[in-house]
């Protein structure tokens, strides 16, 4: 091995320009469809799932405005080179890698888009499919579509790369990932770090999402130990590689073969492989793709497709103009699965590398190295079929195939990127294939890559499935509350609240010191400072009780952090020094310390007390910029010019340490200029660089803080358009008692729009405390505190800071809006409504306003004709958005103007949320509705034309049809109705069998109930019963697990969902001849959801 690392390092001392690896930077046009302006409203938290997970917005705006307007628009494009492979990155689009080109053969070994599409997919909307997206720390991050900080770099290996990254808003972690190509080789390699700069701990995942082009000849690769594939959570297990593509359907197929999902889309991860790489395979291309990484921190290998089913093919559509379907090849770090978040402490890097390669000629691959792959594989006529790529060129080599110790073929080869092995070698009858091993060797007998047929046992059971989160009360001890709690909270579950779990512990045991920690941690986050405080000493109580010094010193770090937090300082350096006595909370609690040292102008403490904290955390990044900062302060500036140079050269996009460079090389930080050409735009941008000045005033470093918003403002927008930027230069001018500057300060801020301007860190509460205390008179402080508020969770501190506002100043249509938000949460209608109308008055052309609003106005059971009117009063603003679209539709549809929704749908294209189709709900509606009033009228032909269109799907409408069926069984049991009625009773009769046998959706819709009728009506009694008993089961089932907490997609509302089960089991009431029953059950769905349209349409 000593041999092979020496020749490379020779190699890399003299390459030849042949082999040398081309970095540029160029303005590149490419088709783009414009996205509309960006939400101008905050959007919080109300129980979104998102991909499995938490769907928050803030503190970011959302971007769900698409259009049809293409441009053609200059991008910066970044490009890496060599003599085997081309690749580009598009930071202002995520800095995902948005083309991947094996020169050799021109193969695309990653989806490459012709032009950006996006669609409704990504956490704040926009996404690009195609390339490689960094998902960190959550799927599809929110910044998947804006800009990133980016910069290049050469490498002293002759190597180049691209480094692209960002602080992450909601969790406020830092990542980079540098994009590397090497001389004389084909990998793509990505050097991953994430970190933890703040002094709570986060969680996350990390998953590379690899899209690759595919058609009926693509195959996805697993290990070969893999025999086992995983859906989403853990809730389903299949056989790999054959099993069903579509759940429940009983057809067995290939599942790694793209052709045969012919059903729906589809997700499967690979489950417990102990092999390091995931490929896939082009046959007619003759080429594939393959990633190696180390299996114990990159452990996850998954694939997801649309599928070649209607609905892949729709997907296909809206996602690219003409490059066809694609698959992702996903790989995730920390993770197997999805979501699958892991805990990253205070302080904490992660740092970790992927490689991926093309390969060509070798029909599949068994096994991959980070220098070849091989394949070894049954052959015709009793042949086995062994083939080779490699990533770099190696002379001499040598291909060995054995049986047993029987060598049965060994070859010298010369090898490389373009010149592939491929060949055939006769094996013994009846062997066992496991003593087959086939083997590369490089010309020093370096071992490249082997593989041994592995065996599966085919009567290995399939894993279990997870138990599931379980209703609070039934779990028997305090140890099972506490873990179901943190799992909830680890995996950012949208639909339970950790909360519950631990409230019901406490309740149990009021000083369980687990559960104590976890919610003084959870107040700690909200700035409720009391309750904190309250639940970590009664933590420490029961850890320390009798004196005991304590194994687990995590209560006293976040006291310390806590009294840290509160001004505390004397009882802070207490419990962080009392917290180093333990190695878990060593590297924070001394972090602390030094910050501490730092606010209390102890330099030489805080030096050693932060040297401390790097012998545990030395990759620490946060830490090793505070000794940076304090080494300059002690005028020690070739020290503080070293550990820069170190910091720089862990993450070369580190923004810290560069504006601690120019501190110590001109004095100031006029690197601002240089920077802003490479980094993050807008929003973005300010909320990082309000992270470097949150840096400095934390530890103490006013003056830097002014000299960096002095110097940022003068660079103009951004920042001098931010108003926070100014309410923290009037927080620092209210630190060193100049309260008329800082006056001078919040009056330019009131100058400036506040829009998409969203305060989120913790350390803000102070700052407006202070602020909003010396002025108290100032309508947008408390606005913008109001925000912060109500999203760190102060929701009734929150709101009273809105609605101090609007006191102050009732023009402002957002804070208006938030106060009417505030109280629709709280199920206060009333009120609500009157600030909804007060904002519309302000701002008549928000068409969120008519969304919200609307649905507000519903809740309240305002008349549906009165709510039409508002809508129509306002019809150019409402057209402006779906959402506000699909509200006047829907109310259309309750007042009976059909032909007035239809004729919108005909002419308006929808652009569909991923996991939604709400749309194709309310076309289909529209048509059954009228065919029924046709019905109703005896106009039966034309009522059976509505019918059938209610069964259609609309290309511009972005629903396809499903394999799980649509409408028909509703349809078609009423087209026999109508048929019954023009006495032509075979034909009712076609239309009844028609909907016996037509397929039906799950879930709380009507469907079944006419699909009992239809089986009653064609004579089958027997199955007629049995389907009604399944409604039944269905029902029983729902109640007992009416919160879907494994949902990927979807809004959480409490009344809609009760209010379907009460419309489902009227239904099962009215099946069953209970009339009675059946009104009671319609009169609580009005009830809870006035918008249920058929609870409303049955009752009458």
């Amino acid at each position: 091995m000593k041999t092979k690392m020496l020749a490379s390092l020779l190699a890399a001392m003299a390459i030849p320009a042949w082999g040398q690896v081309k970095m540029e930077a160029v303005s590149e046009k490419i088709p783009t469809y414009q996205i509309g302006n960006q939400e101008v409203d905050p959007i919080f938290f109300t129980g979104r799932v998102y991909q499995g997970a938490e769907g928050y917005i803030y503190p970011y705006p959302l971007y769900d405005v698409l259009t049809e307007k293409v441009v053609d628009q200059s991008y910066n494009v970044l490009k890496l080179g060599n003599e085997y492979v081309n690749i580009a990155v598009l930071p202002e689009i995520g800095g995902r890698i948005f083309s991947a080109t094996d020169k050799t053969n021109d193969y695309h070994f990653f989806y490459t888009q012709t032009g950006v599409k996006p669609a409704l997919i990504g956490m704040l909307g926009a996404w690009l499919s195609g390339g490689v997206e960094w998902n960190i720390p959550d799927h599809h991050r929110a910044t998947t579509y804006l800009p990133t900080n980016w910069i290049m770099k050469e490498n002293k290996d002759g190597s180049k790369t691209i480094w692209v990254g960002e602080t992450e808003l909601r969790h406020r972690l830092k990542w980079s990932v540098g994009v590397s190509v090497y001389p004389n080789r084909s990998w793509v390699e990505a050097k991953i770090m994430v970190t933890n700069p703040t002094q709570m701990i986060q969680s996350m995942l990390y998953w590379a999402n690899v899209s690759v082009h595919c058609d009926e000849h693509y195959q996805v690769i697993f290990p070969p130990d893999v025999q086992f594939g995983v859906d989403h959570h853990k809730v389903y297990f299949t056989n790999w590689p054959t099993g069903e593509a579509v759940i429940g359907s009983g057809k067995q197929v290939d599942l790694s073969r793209w052709a045969n999902y012919t059903g729906d889309s589809r997700s499967i991860f690979a489950w417990g492989s102990e092999m390091e790489f995931l490929a896939g395979y082009d046959y007619a291309k003759d080429a594939g793709t393959v990633h190696v990484a180390n299996r114990h921190v990159v452990p996850g290998k998954k694939f997801f497709l649309w599928g070649n089913n209607p609905n892949g093919h729709m997907w296909n559509k809206i996602l690219s103009d003409k490059d066809g379907h694609y698959l992702e090849l996903m790989v995730g770090a920390y993770s197997d699965n999805q979501p699958d978040y892991s805990w990253i402490n205070p302080g904490e890097s992660r740092e970790f590398s992927q490689i991926w390669y093309p390969i060509k000629g070798i029909k599949g691959c068994k096994n991959a190295t980070m220098d070849a792959a091989v394949n070894f594989e049954p052959a015709d006529g009793g042949m086995y079929r062994i083939g080779f790529c490699s990533t770099t060129e190696y002379k001499q080599a040598k291909v060995v195939v054995k049986h047993q110790d029987n060598v049965l073929m060994e070859k010298q080869i010369t090898i490389d990127p373009d010149h592939f092995f491929l060949d055939q070698v006769k094996v013994p009858a009846n062997v066992k294939v496991s003593d087959l091993y086939a083997a590369l060797y490089d010309a020093e007998g370096n071992l490249l890559v082997d593989y041994r047929p592995v065996e599966l046992d085919k009567c290995k059971p399939l894993p279990k499935v997870i138990d599931g989160t379980k209703p609070v009360k039934e779990y028997k001890t305090n140890e099972e509350l506490y873990l179901a709690g943190l799992r909830v909270d680890q995996f950012n579950n949208a639909r339970l609240d950790y909360m519950d779990f631990y409230r019901e512990a406490l309740e149990r045991d009021s000083m369980d010191a687990r559960v104590n920690i976890e919610v003084g941690k959870h107040f700690i986050r909200q700035g409720e400072w009391k309750a904190a405080e309250k639940h970590l000493l009664r933590a420490q109580a029961r850890l320390s009780h009798d004196y005991t010094r304590v194994k687990d010193a995590e209560a006293l770090y976040y006291l310390g952090y806590l009294y840290h937090l509160t001004g505390d300082y004397h009882q802070a350096e207490n419990n962080y020094w009392a917290a180093t006595w333990t190695p878990d909370y060593k590297h924070p609690a001394f972090y602390g310390l030094a910050v501490l040292a730092m606010l209390q102008n102890d330099y030489g403490k805080a030096l050693d007390m932060v040297t401390q904290s790097l012998y545990v955390g030395q990759r620490d990044i946060q830490a090793q910029n505070l000794k940076a900062y304090i080494l300059r302060k002690l005028g020690r500036t070739e020290e503080a010019k070293a550990t820069i140079d170190y910091v720089q050269s862990i993450d070369p996009l580190d923004y810290w340490s560069t504006l601690e460079k120019s501190f110590i090389e001109k004095g100031d930080a006029s690197v601002l200029q240089s920077r802003t050409k490479n980094q993050t735009e807008g929003l973005v941008a300010v909320q990082e660089f309000l992270e470097m000045v949150n840096n400095y005033l934390s530890v103490g470093g006013t003056e830097e803080a002014q000299v960096l918003i002095d110097q940022a403002v003068a660079l103009g927008n951004p920042f001098a358009a931010s108003p926070l930027v100014y309410y923290y230069k009037a927080y620092v001018c209210l630190l060193e008692g100049d309260r008329g500057d800082a006056g001078a300060q919040l009056e330019k801020a009131n100058s400036l729009s506040h829009i998409n301007q969203y305060p989120l860190r913790i350390e803000e509460v102070k700052m407006f405390d202070t602020l909003t205390a010396a002025f108290a008179d100032n309508a947008f402080l408390h606005y913008h505190y109001g925000n912060l508020l109500y999203y760190i969770g102060q929701k009734e501190h929150g709101l009273a800071e809105w609605t101090r506002s609007t006191e102050l100043d009732g023009t402002f249509a957002v804070a208006l809006r938030n106060v009417g938000f505030a109280y629709g949460q709280k199920g206060e209608w009333q009120k609500a409504m009157s600030y909804y109308d007060r904002a519309i008055k302000a701002n008549p052309d928000d068409a969120l306003l008519f969304t919200e609003s609307d649905k507000i106005y519903e809740s309240a059971n305002v008349d549906a004709a009165a709510r039409l009117k508002r809508l129509e009063s306002n019809i150019k603003t409402v057209m402006k958005h779906d959402d506000a679209v699909m509200r006047l539709l829907s109310l259309y549809n309750v007042t009976g103007k059909y032909d007035k929704a239809i004729q919108i749908m005909h002419n308006r294209h929808f652009h569909l949320w991923e996991g939604g189709g709400q749309i194709h709900g309310i076309y289909a509606d529209s048509h059954m509705l009228k065919g029924m009033t046709l019905l109703a009228k005896k106009n039966y032909q034309k009522a059976i034309q509505e019918f059938d269109l209610a069964t259609q799907y609309p290309a511009n409408l972005e629903v396809a049809p499903s394999y799980r069926g649509g409408y028909e069984a509703k349809a078609y049991y009423l087209a026999g109705e109508a048929y019954e009625g023009m006495k032509q009773a075979s034909k009712a009769q076609e239309f009844y069998q028609n909907a016996a046998e037509a397929k039906c959706p799950g879930g709380l819709k009507d469907l079944s109930y006419y699909q009992v009728k239809a089986l009653q009506k064609v004579g089958k009694n027997a199955e007629a019963s049995a389907a009604l008993k399944k409604m039944e089961e269905n029902l029983s089932r729902i109640r007992q697990n009416a919160v879907d907490s494994y949902a990927k997609f979807g809004d959480s509302n409490k009344n809609e969902q009760e209010s379907n089960i009460a419309f489902y089991s009227a239904l099962i009431h009215l099946l069953k001849n209970e009339p009675t029953e059946a009104q009671s059950d319609l009169r609580q769905a009005i009830q809870l959801n006035p918008g249920n349209i058929w609870a409303g349409f049955m009752s009458k």
